[in-house]
C-alpha cells in the first residue's frame, strides 16, 4: 500500500521539514474513530474523525476501490505525489490504508467547511441578490487558492477540478485547496522544462476549460486557471455560469458562446454593479477560450485586484466565524444507525435526519440518540417551519453531474387536502443494501418544501443510496408525484449487480422499487 513517504517520477522533491510519518499518523482503522459525515460523492466518503493515538481531530477520504475508474498502480503514485505535497495553501495528506474494499486517506481537518457550503448558506436566507461576498473576501479566497495552484503548476501538477466545493476553510483563517481525485502530475522525472499536455475528460462541466471539453491538443495547467475564473464568479454571483442547464447543454454554451462573465449570471446587468473593474478584468485574463493567452498562476498574482485581499484575522471575521456555526449544526443531526428499514424525518430547521424502525424512541437507545437533535416536524412545529421556510430559496446546486439540474424543471401539482392544507406523499423506496439485504426507506413529500432532486441528494448523503444512482432514483421521483395513478414503480439501478449477480426486476438485484405507502 501506499506510504505518506514514498517518492514519484514528476512529485516534487522532499521538503526540509518531511511530512509526518505512518508512526505519527498510525495506518490502521483500529486507531481512528468516525465521527460525522462531511461530504458524500459517487465513489468517496469524508468523515470527521479522531486519531485515538495522537488524541486529534482529522479528515479521513473513504475512497471505495471497486467504484473508482483507475488502477491500483495510479492510485498509488497519486496518493505517494499528494502526501509530498507541502504549501499552506494546498490540504496536507497524511497517510494511507487499506480496509476491505476501501482505502483511507487521512488528512488534515478544515472545520469550516468549504465555500460551498457558505455559498448554499447564504442563498438559502436570500442574500446572494446584488453579490454574494464582499470583494475584499472574495480576494483574500482567490488569492489564497492561486498561491496553491502556483505550488501544483510548478510542481508539474494541474488539478483539474477547481470549484467552490474544493476549496476548504480553517478555523484559522486558512484556504486550502482539496480533492486531488482527479489531479494528475503532467511532468515526468523530474523535467518541468517541457510542455506537457494532457487528453482525458475529467472535471465537472461548467468548471471546464473549452480545450479540456474539445479534445482536440491537449491541455495543461492553464486549464486551472479557466476553472479559477469561474469560481470567481462562483463566489460572487452563488453559481457557475450555464449551471442550471444539464451537462451536454453545458458544454454546447461554453464551447460556442463567448466567455462568461459576472453579468453572464444575470439577467439584470446591474446586479452586480459593486463589483470593481479590476475584479473583471481579472476574470478576463483567466476565461480567454485560447489557453496560450491565459496568464500562469505566478503572473495572475500580479493582477491588482488582488492589491484588495486581506490578512486570515479579516477572513475569520468575516466569513469563518459563520462557516463554523454552520458547520456545528450540520453535526447536531442524528445519523443513521445501521438497520434494515427506516425513515428519513423533516426537520424545523428544513433539513433531514434519519432513524431506523427499530430503534424504539421511548427505549434507552432512543432517548440517547435523541440526545441534540432537531425536533422532528408535527403539529407542533409547523408555525416554526412555515415561518423558516418562508426564508428559504432554492439551493443553487453545483453536482459533478449538472444533469440534475433538468429533473426539477417542471413543478408537480399542488396536493392539498379539502381546508387548504398540503397533504404530503408516503413514499416507500425498496433497495438492497452493501449487505445485499432488502431494506425500505420512508419519507415523505411536501409539495411546497421538497423537490425529486433534493431528495434523492439525502438518500444519497445518509449512505442509503449509491451516488451513481442519484439521477436515476430523481428521475422516479418526479414520475410518481406527477403522475397520480403510478403507485408503484420498478427501474434500473446505474450501481448494477455485484460480480456474481444476474439482474433481476423481481428481486431487486440491480433494481429498486419506489411506491405510495
Amino acid at each position: 500500500m501506499a506510504s505518506s513517504t514514498g517518492t514519484t517520477p514528476g512529485a516534487p522533491a522532499a521538503p526540509a521539514s518531511e511530512p509526518p510519518t505512518a508512526q505519527q499518523w498510525p495506518n490502521t482503522r483500529e486507531s481512528y474513530e468516525i465521527k460525522t459525515v462531511l461530504g458524500h460523492g459517487a465513489t468517496a466518503t469524508v468523515h470527521k474523525a479522531v486519531c485515538i493515538p495522537r488524541n486529534e481531530d482529522c479528515a479521513i477520504k473513504r475512497i471505495n476501490l471497486e467504484k473508482c475508474n483507475t488502477t491500483m498502480e495510479e492510485l498509488t503514485k497519486e496518493i505517494q505525489a499528494m502526501c509530498l505535497c507541502k504549501h499552506t495553501n494546498v490540504v496536507q495528506y497524511f497517510t494511507s490504508f487499506v480496509v476491505k474494499d476501501e482505502i483511507w486517506l487521512v488528512m488534515r481537518l478544515l472545520e469550516a467547511g468549504s465555500c460551498l457550503d457558505l455559498i448554499k448558506h447564504m442563498l438559502k436566507r436570500g442574500k446572494g441578490k446584488g453579490g454574494l461576498f464582499e470583494e475584499a473576501i472574495i480576494a483574500t479566497i482567490l488569492k489564497e487558492t492561486l498561491q496553491g495552484l502556483e505550488y501544483l503548476h510548478g510542481h508539474g501538477q494541474i488539478h483539474r477540478d477547481v470549484k467552490a466545493g474544493n476549496i476548504l476553510l480553517g478555523s484559522d483563517g486558512t484556504v486550502q485547496l482539496a480533492d486531488f481525485g482527479v489531479s494528475s502530475w503532467i511532468a515526468t522525472g523530474g523535467d518541468l522544462s517541457r510542455d506537457k499536455v494532457r487528453t482525458t475528460f475529467v472535471g465537472t462541466p461548467c468548471w471546464m476549460a473549452p480545450e479540456v471539453m474539445e479534445q482536440v491538443a491537449g491541455y495543461n495547467a492553464k486549464a486551472d486557471i479557466w476553472s479559477f475564473g469561474i469560481l470567481a464568479i462562483e463566489l460572487a454571483t452563488g453559481a457557475a455560469p450555464y449551471a442550471k442547464f444539464p451537462a451536454m447543454k453545458v458544454l454546447m454554451l461554453t464551447l460556442q458562446n463567448e466567455p462568461p462573465n459576472l453579468d453572464s449570471c444575470s439577467e439584470n446587468k446591474d446586479e452586480y454593479k459593486k463589483y470593481s473593474k479590476e475584479f473583471r478584468k481579472m476574470i478576463s485574463k483567466c476565461l480567454q477560450k485560447d489557453p496560450t493567452k491565459r496568464p500562469s498562476a505566478a503572473d495572475l498574482l500580479k493582477s491588482p485586484f488582488f492589491k484588495k485581499a486581506k490578512d486570515k484575522k479579516y477572513l475569520v471575521e468575516g466569513l469563518i466565524e459563520e462557516g463554523l456555526k454552520i458547520r456545528s449544526a450540520s453535526q447536531q443531526a442524528v445519523k443513521r444507525v445501521p438497520g434494515s428499514s427506516g425513515r428519513l424525518h423533516r426537520t424545523v430547521d428544513g433539513g433531514w435526519e434519519w432513524s431506523d424502525e427499530e430503534l424504539d424512541e421511548n427505549s434507552e437507545e432512543g432517548k440517547a440518540a435523541s440526545i441534540g437533535r432537531s425536533p422532528r416536524v408535527g403539529a407542533n412545529y409547523k408555525e416554526a417551519l412555515d415561518q423558516e421556510m418562508g426564508k428559504k430559496k432554492e439551493e443553487s446546486e453545483k453536482i459533478e453531474e449538472a444533469a440534475v439540474k433538468s429533473i426539477d424543471a417542471t413543478s408537480p401539482e399542488p396536493n392539498s387536502s379539502g381546508d387548504g392544507t398540503e397533504v404530503p406523499l408516503h413514499l416507500v423506496l425498496r433497495l438492497r443494501n452493501a449487505s445485499k439485504e432488502l431494506h425500505d426507506i420512508r419519507f415523505d413529500f411536501r409539495i411546497d418544501q421538497d423537490t425529486p432532486n433534493g431528495l434523492s441528494q439525502e438518500l444519497v448523503k445518509e449512505g442509503l443510496v449509491d451516488g451513481r444512482d442519484v439521477i436515476v432514483v430523481a428521475a422516479n421521483l418526479e414520475k410518481v408525484i406527477q403522475n397520480k395513478e403510478c403507485k408503484s414503480l420498478t427501474f434500473r439501478l446505474n450501481s448494477g449487480c455485484g460480480v456474481n449477480e444476474v439482474p433481476d426486476d423481481k428481486a431487486l438485484i440491480g433494481f429498486a422499487n419506489l411506491s405510495v405507502s
